[in-house]
């Protein structure tokens, strides 16, 4: 028997009896979306790359700019003061006060410290730290002072709280602030990078951001840092400061404009942004300012909801949000699209297609830590460790790891989008929406002790 054609579809085959003729033997009827998939995804891992290249050449450009500078900024070094405001004892704390003792600042430069409480346990490591870094002569600071958060509002975070409580005690001499994590291992001259970035024309804040290289290597690790490698490409493009390694000048401070933002908001960093220009100032990155992170205690089951947290302070706070939502929900909604195309049926052309958007996704990583290990890597600094592993280990381990990281940043971005509650250091907080007096920030429900 003869069969005849009863149509012609619309991508221009024959069909016999129903039966498409040139497709895959199974006959898949939703070839045509597989091949849609597969562009998709494509032309992600080219956008992706033409941003990682963006991102190279910008820390390169950044690098150059740096070495044009005087050796002194204009009008001598300021008098400095670092701000570290800590709830619970990172195992990072004493290392990080070790390295803020080690500090080669030619100005003067103050230390201070806003403890949640006297109980905290960060209260005796830091003060035994403190006690023990003075005593052996070490310290590079004129001065250490050490208190603890003395309210409790309720109304925005308590990293808020703790700012506003260290920015109403600077010393009167103070020009530059800088801001730091328990969690960041700085260089020997992070102080003095920060005030000579800082000091240039119009520009009104400075930061680095942080590089994750755990020492041992566990799964939620080494997610965590495939996750950051993709936000520091973002976050320096998009403008995002990181408040782990901040500095601002003190005409900032004082006028007004951040501290009462501070009141509401859930983080100090990306609600930096809007005040900056109200006042005529700009935000730049400065490369030499990332941070070194070898953490390695976080559960695999907190880096959602860690990552989430990341992403709110951006959709509350930062103007670049629609972009880093276009970003992100747009690659984790492709990614379980073509999962799930793959799941119901076969298509070898996208299973080829999303091959290779992973193998691509694992040598961008590897251009990004080339990167942020060029950045890190200064002359005669002993103290950063260098990768002992091979290449071909370490694009092992980023390529192995890409699924589950992919599949965590998904969750985070729903997080980000749709949850009403954060809890962040034993603090739950309920967001409060736009039409809120004073926008878009927290209020604490309750905390942990």
């Amino acid at each position: 028997m003869t069969l005849t054609p009863l149509a012609t579809p619309p991508w221009g085959l024959s069909i016999t009896a129903g039966v498409p003729i040139g497709l895959p033997a199974d006959g898949d009827l939703a070839f045509p979306w597989a091949l849609v998939l597969a562009r998709a995804l494509l032309l992600s891992l080219a956008v992706q790359a033409l941003l990682t290249g963006w991102f190279a050449l910008r820390v390169r450009r950044l690098g150059q700019q740096r070495s044009l500078w005087p050796e002194e900024p204009a009008g001598g070094w300021p008098a400095a003061e670092v701000v570290l405001c800590l709830r619970g004892a990172d195992p990072s704390l004493a290392g990080a006060l070790a390295a803020l003792a080690h500090q080669r600042y030619p100005g003067p430069w103050r230390l201070q410290l806003v403890v949640d409480s006297q109980a905290d346990p960060a209260w005796a490591v830091a003060e035994a730290s403190l006690a023990a870094l003075e005593a052996s002569g070490q310290a590079s600071w004129q001065a250490a002072q050490q208190g603890p958060l003395l309210g409790r509002p309720q109304r925005g975070s308590l990293k808020g709280a703790s700012l506003r409580q260290a920015f109403a005690h600077l010393h009167p001499a103070t020009a530059l602030v800088a801001l730091i994590d328990a969690d960041a291992i700085v260089s020997p001259d992070w102080l003095a990078d920060l005030a000579r970035a800082c000091s240039q024309p119009g520009v009104g804040a400075v930061s680095g951001n942080r590089w994750y290289q755990p020492q041992a290597g566990s799964l939620a690790a080494q997610v965590r840092a495939g996750w950051n490698g993709g936000a520091l490409v973002l976050m320096t493009l998009l403008g995002i400061p990181w408040g782990g390694s901040l500095a601002v000048r003190r005409e900032v401070i004082d006028a007004g404009a951040w501290s009462e933002r501070l009141i509401s908001s859930l983080c100090e960093d990306t609600s930096l942004v809007q005040p900056l220009r109200q006042l005529g100032w700009r935000y730049a990155f400065r490369p030499e300012l990332i941070a070194l992170d070898q953490d390695d205690s976080m559960a695999l089951s907190d880096l959602a909801p860690w990552i989430g947290r990341q992403l709110l302070t951006a959709r509350l706070h930062h103007p670049a949000w629609p972009l880093v939502a276009l970003h992100g929900g747009g690659s984790a909604l492709l990614l379980l699209a073509a999962a799930a195309w793959l799941l119901l049926g076969h298509s070898g052309l996208l299973a080829a297609a999303l091959a290779l958007y992973e193998l691509g996704c694992m040598g961008l990583l590897l251009g990004i830590e080339a990167t942020a290990l060029r950045a890190l890597a200064k002359p005669g600094d002993e103290a950063i460790p260098r990768p002992l592993a091979p290449l071909g280990r370490r694009a092992w381990q980023w390529l192995k790891h890409l699924p589950v990281t992919q599949l965590i940043y998904a969750l985070a971005f729903w997080h980000a989008c749709w949850d009403r509650r954060v809890e962040w250091r034993g603090v739950t907080y309920r967001v409060l929406g736009h039409r809120e007096p004073g926008g878009p920030g927290v209020e604490a429900l309750g905390w942990e002790e």
